[in-house]
């Protein structure tokens, strides 16, 4: 099987002007030669659907080279989708809809998290304080930065018990150890857990599973809707005029979100390689049993659950008020490679 293709081309790193390395602009009514894909750390479990569609073959056709970035951090993604150093981006959800705000118009082409992807674990000491959302006002959450994802699932599961996000405290993450110590000694309440650190507070005994956003139904029983989370995004320039970029990235990932959902964790594993999972495969595996449920989607995004993740980052930042949900996502291309392969 061959290896996942992660090519950093120096040339489109260290500056906005295009070079010699920077691939022909194609004709309109032909595919582009290469395609530049940016991801959010690739080895994240969050993101194997990009692994297994590179794995299976689906990324790349007769036409057309799907080249797979890593992220770098001392790189703005918004400075590289706007100069066309990349020509999509596989991130959360909430980026588009920030982007916006700030007057970047980018947009989902394919969505393919439909839930947080995470768990919201109440430390033992306060099981019995906490039994519902309701009950959330003046509970103290581990949940990071302002503008983080864990914050945005915090910020959502205390507005879906009826409260202000101002009624709750939020508390920064300082690694594991002293998240452990904090919900043990009663320093904090709550923690919120991309999978797999979930499994890491209760074997410590420590926590146990409030609020269970990893499945489609865990996640509207808690929240009242799906939750988008990863998604490939790309500049709205660069879509309207370059539509086949789209075509074809959404081609690739509904048949990888088919294979996803036809197909047992076991089976996944074994397109997945040694240097994505690592060397404990069996550890993998559990996570990824965790993790698939956030990708039962057939590469739509649910418009309710777009405008309830509005809602939550709205009322966290009155700035994404403006934001008009409706740009911040298409489903025209998915639609049309859903009656492709059908």
């Amino acid at each position: 099987m061959r290896k996942i293709a992660l090519t950093l081309v120096a040339a489109w790193l260290v500056g906005g002007q295009a070079t010699a390395a920077e691939p022909p602009t194609p004709a309109a009514d032909t595919a582009p030669q290469r395609i530049v894909l940016l991801v959010d750390e690739v080895k994240a479990i969050r993101n194997f659907p990009v692994v297994l569609a590179e794995r299976l073959g689906y990324l790349n056709d007769a036409r057309t080279t799907v080249t797979v970035m890593n992220i770098r951090d001392d790189v703005s993604t918004v400075d590289m989708l706007k100069d066309g150093r990349v020509d999509a981006v596989v991130a959360y959800y909430h980026h588009s809809v920030v982007n916006q705000a700030h007057g970047i118009d980018t947009e989902a082409v394919v969505t393919l998290g439909v839930t947080p992807g995470a768990k919201v674990l109440v430390a033992n000491q306060a099981r019995e304080k906490y039994q519902s959302v309701t009950d959330l006002k003046g509970a103290r959450f581990i949940a990071g930065g302002a503008g983080s994802s864990k914050s945005t699932v915090a910020n959502a599961l205390v507005l879906a018990g009826g409260h202000a996000i101002g009624d709750y405290t939020r508390l920064g993450t300082d690694g594991k150890e002293k998240n452990i110590d904090a919900l043990r000694d009663g320093t904090a309440d709550f923690v919120v857990a991309p999978t797999p650190d979930g499994d890491v507070y209760e074997s410590k005994g420590v926590a146990t599973v409030f609020a269970d956003l990893t499945s489609v139904d865990g996640t509207r029983r808690n929240l009242g809707t799906l939750f988008p989370s990863s998604t490939v995004y790309m500049s709205g320039a660069r879509v309207r005029a370059h539509p086949e970029i789209a075509r074809h990235l959404a081609g690739a990932f509904v048949r990888t979100l088919q294979y996803i959902n036809s197909h047992s964790p076991e089976q996944l594993l074994a397109v997945i390689p040694p240097e994505i999972s690592g060397k404990d495969r069996a550890a993998y595996l559990k996570v990824l049993k965790e993790e698939i449920p956030m990708f039962a989607n057939d590469g739509r995004m649910p418009d309710d659950g777009a405008r309830k993740e509005w809602q939550v980052l709205a009322a966290a930042n009155p700035a994404y008020g403006s934001v008009k949900v409706d740009r911040t996502y298409t489903n025209a291309f998915v639609d049309e490679a859903l009656r492709t392969l059908h």
